[in-house]
């Protein structure tokens, strides 16, 4: 899986998570792209149902963000969903090192019971899709949310956590397939 991290900042506003996005930006195959900048999801893009339902804004004033893309064919929403909670729960245990102590409650992970991250997984026909963005900054989110961000924790060199998460999630990936190609089948 190729690491990318892009240069500047870049707002995400869910076309992100389309099929392909990385490869438009010249990084084809299994991918975690990351970069930073301000998020705000248009209607038309948001992919969880019910946040489109319930009409939820999807913000936030500067954050990191993560965009998984695995080639399967045909493309898994399970395994999709699978490759989101493994991104989280690496993320916790990034955190931890960094000595925020959180709680992972699904797909989320919350610090001092704000809302640190954000995070959607889909499939297409080729790929499984993962966003995640964690909170630079509390401001520019949703005022009926409640947040924690990594400003408020110390955190000031954020690409290189970046770097760390994205790191360790393909160690991760890494040590997952090689597992798969000296086991043999049941």
């Amino acid at each position: 899986m190729k690491i990318e991290i892009l240069p500047g900042r870049i707002d995400y506003d869910g076309s992100q998570i389309e099929p392909l996005w990385a490869y438009s930006l010249g990084i084809a195959g299994d991918s975690i792209v990351v970069f930073r900048g301000a998020m705000d999801i248009i209607p038309s893009n948001i992919k969880d149902m019910e946040d489109l339902q319930d009409n939820k804004a999807i913000k936030g004033g500067d954050m990191l963000h993560f965009i998984v893309e695995r080639f399967n064919s045909p493309a898994n929403m399970r395994l999709a969903y699978y490759l989101q909670r493994l991104l989280v729960i690496n993320t916790r245990d990034v955190l931890e090192k960094y000595g925020i102590k959180s709680i992972r409650n699904g797909d989320d992970i919350y610090v001092d019971g704000g809302k640190l991250t954000v995070s959607i997984a889909s499939a297409g026909i080729s790929s499984e899709k993962v966003h995640m963005g964690i909170n630079i900054i509390c401001q520019g989110t949703p005022i009926d949310v409640e947040v924690a961000c990594l400003e408020d924790h110390g955190i000031e060199d954020v690409i290189g956590l970046a770097k760390e998460i994205a790191s360790n999630y393909n160690a991760e990936i890494d040590d997952i397939e090689s597992d798969m190609v000296k086991t043999k089948g049941l």
